[in-house]
């Protein structure tokens, strides 16, 4: 997870400066488009890096369903079971009883890529949805939903399709994403990284 944060952490310093170097407005607007769509890019790529990172850790523990916390059990009954499964059906409903009656037979194991998922749209409601399944604080995430939303996402998803944005508005929105979403992706990894070395994911 440290590589992954620190070739992000240069490509992002590297265009900073390539940004307060260049007077020339136009290639500045250029600059600053192109600004908003990589800092969503290393957002995302970050926030599920360090999450199929982290369950794949766990996966490697081999540790048994009755020793992990909660949401971990949760997690893992797509393992076991089909999102469309009936609860209609009486067979179903053993076969649930049954695995949450012999926790300590099951292994937790996952399919990392697909526990994990963006929707290549990561906003505050996916974000928060991926930190419940890892059973990490979402506090810091929850104060940053505006900016995540509607300063990050909707910035993000107007330069990529195309929209016409105005000079001042490119300049504010760079500067507001800028400040903070570093920050949001160096929390989220250290929250995982906590998470992984106090063995959080552990039944308490």
């Amino acid at each position: 997870m440290v590589s992954d944060l620190t070739w992000r952490r240069r490509e992002l310093t590297t265009l900073k400066f390539m940004i307060q170097e260049n007077s020339a407005i136009h290639k500045k607007n250029i600059l600053h488009r192109a600004a908003i769509a990589l800092l969503y890019s290393h957002w995302e790529g970050h926030v599920k890096h360090c999450s199929l990172v982290y369950l794949s850790y766990l996966n490697s523990l081999g540790l048994h369903c009755d020793q992990i916390a909660d949401n971990f059990i949760q997690l893992n009954l797509s393992s076991y079971f089909d999102v469309n499964l009936s609860m209609k059906s009486t067979k179903n409903q053993k076969a649930i009883h049954d695995y949450f009656s012999r926790l300590s037979d099951v292994t937790f194991k996952v399919v990392e890529n697909k526990t994990i998922d963006t929707k290549s749209n990561l906003n505050s409601e996916v974000l928060l949805n991926i930190l419940s399944q890892l059973g990490l604080p979402s506090n810091e995430f929850e104060l940053k939903s505006t900016l995540i939303d509607t300063v990050l996402l909707k910035n993000r998803n107007a330069v990529v399709h195309g929209e016409m944005l105005n000079a001042d508005g490119l300049r504010n929105t760079y500067n507001e994403i800028e400040d903070d979403l570093l920050y949001l992706i160096e929390t989220f990894h250290n929250l995982v990284n906590s998470a992984a070395a106090n063995g959080l994911y552990l039944k308490q």
